[in-house]
């Protein structure tokens, strides 16, 4: 993503679609035979890659690994010869893509992350479109998710899918539950007008609100997570006193993986809520570029990754471009400490504590809202027809203060934007 502008389009518009599965019990050990064939291959790949440069200094590729896969299908026919080609070949091609990100961060000087072996493997997928996964009619008006290889399974089509060609089918287990999710390509929408927006807004993400809009609003956050921090507790608990290995572990195991996917979905399904109406009524949406990263390694990682900020700029990137909004993302620097009125830097620097901003030129407000503001400002200053009415005074240098440098006067006074949090 760009900062300071618009972000760039996406290459092209593909629309994911989620169903739920309910597959027959026989459906279902075959599903978790094929995920184990698939975790098997994997590591026999690359197990072979790794022997092939330990001993020869040879290294092998996707292609090569594909020409390997129909000897290997031919030997275990009652293994990863039942499972269909084309999702095998899949898995070796998510192998090499590992491969691929491991020697580009190696270039960079960033972390490497080799390639790991897998101790279970939880989604397949078929990535053609020529018919090896399709919706087809089931008995009574139901619908079944028909796969080679496996069969037509019930599927629980809640929204019907758009009107367009599905390149991708992936099958996706999440602890006793089955998922579909039916990639399709769909017509590009238009593009957003030279024209500037009606109803732009900014958006500051935190902790102490999760949203604070431009406009006013306040979005408090659900805590879905701390809320739900008791009943993950005992439910861990179970697990390590059961025997490792024993049925009654994994029965307990699989409450566990109930009680974080409910948390899961709990937020998923806020953000969506949430997300849908920022792009109904606001045809500009502007957040920080903000290090997610850096904010996970902060003072507070566990209420940072309870918020989602990550899930709603994401979702509010893609619903505004299907429908031709506009999504931008400003720097972040000096978006808190500078005024949105006048753009002066609050002389001293806000604190985490400091809950309003207060100006020499007689604004005051609650700091997150006037973020927001200066978030807009910037995005509006960005997007083509947009407007600058926004712009910082040129002013002074701040006074002097014990321990602190004092700015020359001949040196241009930096142009806020935006920081803390």
């Amino acid at each position: 993503m760009q900062s300071g502008g618009l972000c760039p389009p996406l290459p092209s518009m593909y629309q994911p679609c989620k169903y739920r599965l309910y597959p027959f019990p026989n459906q279902e050990r075959e599903l978790l035979r094929q995920l184990e064939e698939l975790r098997f291959l994997w590591n026999y790949a690359l197990e072979h890659r790794q022997e092939a440069w330990r001993k020869k200094a040879r290294s092998i590729s996707y292609v090569g690994q594909c020409r390997d896969l129909a000897r290997w299908r031919a030997y275990d026919k009652e293994g990863i010869g039942r499972v269909y080609g084309h999702v095998a070949q899949e898995t070796l091609a998510r192998l090499g893509d590992a491969f691929g990100h491991f020697f580009r961060r190696v270039k960079e000087g960033g972390r490497p992350g080799f390639p790991r072996f897998k101790r279970e493997v939880t989604s397949l997928c078929y990535p053609d479109s020529n018919g090896s996964a399709a919706i087809v009619p089931g008995r009574n008006g139901t619908r079944r998710l028909r796969l080679s290889m496996i069969g037509e399974i019930p599927i629980k089509v809640h929204r019907a899918p758009p009107e367009g060609r599905v390149k991708t089918c992936t099958i996706q287990r999440d602890g006793d539950r089955w998922f579909a999710v039916l990639t399709l390509e769909v017509p590009d929408p238009s593009l957003p007008p030279a024209t500037p927006p009606v109803s732009p807004v900014g958006v500051d993400l935190g902790l102490s609100h999760l949203a604070t809009l431009s406009t006013g609003e306040v979005v408090e956050p659900p805590k879905f997570l701390r809320r739900a921090e008791d009943r993950l507790t005992r439910a861990q608990r179970v697990v390590s006193r059961r025997k490792r290995g024993s049925h009654n572990r994994e029965k307990a195991k699989v409450r566990l993986t109930r009680c974080h996917a409910k948390v899961r979905d709990q937020r998923r399904d806020f953000a969506h809520k949430l997300t849908t109406g920022w792009a109904k009524s606001h045809d500009l949406i502007a957040f920080e570029d903000m290090d997610l990263r850096s904010h996970m390694e902060g003072a507070f990682p566990k209420s940072t990754a309870d918020a989602g900020w990550g899930m709603l700029r994401q979702m509010s990137q893609y619903k505004e471009a299907r429908r031709s909004g506009r999504y931008v993302e400003v720097p972040t620097k000096n978006t808190t400490q500078s005024c949105s009125a006048c753009g002066r830097l609050h002389d001293p620097p806000l604190t985490l504590p400091d809950r309003t901003y207060e100006c020499r030129c007689g604004l005051v407000m609650d700091r997150d809202l006037n973020a927001a503001r200066n978030v807009l400002a910037r995005a509006l200053r960005a997007v083509p027809g947009g407007t600058g009415e926004s712009t910082p005074v040129e002013i002074g240098p701040p006074p002097h203060r014990k321990g602190r440098r004092v700015r020359s006067e001949k040196q241009e006074p930096p142009r806020g934007t935006g920081v803390a949090t």
